[in-house]
Formats: structure tokens, C-alpha cells, sequence
């Protein structure tokens, strides 16, 4: 009884990194969205005399803090979706159907449209940047990263650290590769990519995973399927080389019903991300 006892303790631990693991990849995607889509509205001079929001809540606004290249040191700007007074409202609803909150800030250190273009994203924890399709439990996130674009379809992203605030604090660090399937530009807004990328997933107390795209995360930026991908598989790697299987379609159809099959030990459970 006391070796069943680990083993469901095991799974259950698995199975809740596992499920934040997932979210937290899908909330790095939509990040990496919000910056690109800004960044594609930026022009050989700077920032655009206005940037179109319709993508984002009604409450979104920016502050822009250079607005030229022409001063040698790139732009920079911030992003402000409200308050994170909860439950969030509707007016901090975006195009893909998550509520956001909090700011973040923007830095392009040459026109974004050239190849080695450089866009550096940051939220601290005190932007209080909160972000999740319910508006009642949104989740608490920071990060830093950079991505390059290796020309018009590629994205190297390096992610320096994505911390999610919960319960414990959870930090997940890597690169990634991200890969213009098809392309609306400007902004991300009709897209279809993929993602492949690998690092580590760090809980206080718990030991390191490692994480893997085996198979490309598929995404459709369009309207009702662009809050999560639907397909693709990652794995999740212990210290002990214990292995937890990722499945973004269980179905095998690409359908968007948020479903992730988890695999450990040989037993398979669905979740559904929220």
C-alpha cells in the first residue's frame, strides 16, 4: 500500500506540473503574439503616430518612450491593459479571448521588418501582469526574452525567464524557434505557426524538469480557435529520466477544444486548460 501511495503521489504531482507547464507555454505564445503584432506596426522611422488596438481590450492603451531609431538607441514603449481588479472585465477581453492586465514594456532595437531585428520584451513583477481565459482567475506571470527574426517567417525567441506566481513559483527558461506557417502581416492576427524549443521547468522543492517540442506546437490566430494550440507534443524529463508525454491532439483532428492528453507511467489523462 505504501509503494501505490508514491506512485499516485508521483502521478498527481506530474500531472499538476505537467498542467502548468502547458499553461504557461500557451501564456508565452500569446505574449510573444502581443509583442510581434505591435512590432509589426512599427515603421523604418519608429513607432507609428498610432497604433491600432483592435486586437486588444478596450482598455489597452500605450505610452511610448522613444519613439525614433534615429537616436541610435532603438524605441521602446509600454503596454497597459488595465487594472487587475478582479474579476477582470470584458473591456480587457483580447481578440483570442483571454482577459489581461498589468503592462508590459517593449524595446526594438532596429526596424522590426529587417532580418536580426531585435525585440526585447520585459514584465516585472511589480507591471502586476495578470492574463487567462477566466476572467475570475487570471494567471500572475513576469518575463524576459528577446526574439530575433531570422527573416519574414522566422522567430528566434530566447527566454531568460517566465515565472508564473501561484501557489509556488514555477520558471520556465529556453529557447524556441517560432515559424510563420502562413502570414497576414502586418501583425500575427490570421496567422497559422508552429513552435519547437527546449529548456528547463524549475518549482521551489521540487526537482528540474527538462522540456522538449518533439513534434511542432501548431497554432491558428484566428477567431474562436487562438487561445491554445491544436497540435504538437512535448516531454517533460525528471532527474530520474522519468518521462511525462505531452498531446495537444489526442483526437487526432486539430480540433480547439483546449485538450491536452498527459501520459505518465503509461496512464493517460485528458485536461482541459482554463
Amino acid at each position: 500500500m505504501q509503494s501505490c501511495e508514491r506512485i499516485n503521489q508521483h502521478k498527481e504531482d506530474g500531472l499538476q506540473m505537467a498542467t502548468d507547464y502547458c499553461l504557461m507555454q500557451s501564456e508565452l505564445a500569446s505574449i510573444i503574439e502581443l509583442a510581434d503584432e505591435m512590432g509589426d506596426q512599427t515603421a523604418g522611422k519608429g513607432t507609428p503616430p498610432e497604433f491600432i488596438l483592435g486586437a486588444f481590450g478596450k482598455t489597452t492603451s500605450v505610452i511610448i518612450s522613444d519613439s525614433t531609431y534615429f537616436d541610435g538607441d532603438g524605441i521602446e514603449f509600454e503596454i497597459n491593459f488595465g487594472p487587475n481588479t478582479l474579476p477582470l472585465s470584458e473591456n480587457q477581453r483580447g481578440y483570442d479571448g483571454k482577459y489581461r492586465s498589468g503592462k508590459m514594456h517593449i524595446k526594438i532595437q532596429s526596424h522590426y521588418q529587417e532580418k536580426t531585428s531585435k525585440l526585447e520584451l520585459e514584465i516585472d513583477k511589480s507591471d502586476n501582469f495578470w492574463m487567462g481565459i477566466n476572467p475570475n482567475q487570471p494567471k500572475n506571470i513576469a518575463i524576459s526574452c528577446s526574439v530575433i527574426r531570422q527573416d519574414s517567417k522566422t522567430h528566434n525567441v530566447t527566454i531568460e525567464s517566465l515565472d508564473f506566481f501561484g501557489k509556488n513559483t514555477i520558471t520556465l527558461k529556453g529557447s524556441a524557434q517560432l515559424v510563420k506557417l502562413t502570414s497576414s502581416n502586418p501583425g500575427i492576427i490570421g496567422n497559422k505557426y508552429q513552435i519547437l524549443g527546449n529548456g528547463v521547468l524549475m518549482e521551489s522543492d521540487h526537482d528540474e524538469l527538462t522540456w522538449e517540442v518533439v513534434q511542432p506546437l501548431i497554432k491558428n490566430v484566428v477567431p474562436g480557435c487562438s487561445s491554445e494550440y491544436v497540435n504538437g507534443m512535448v516531454l517533460l524529463k525528471d532527474s530520474d529520466k522519468s518521462t511525462t508525454t505531452l498531446d495537444y491532439d489526442p483526437f487526432e483532428n486539430e480540433s480547439c477544444d483546449r485538450i491536452v492528453r498527459v501520459t505518465i507511467a503509461g496512464k493517460s489523462t485528458d485536461i482541459t486548460l482554463d
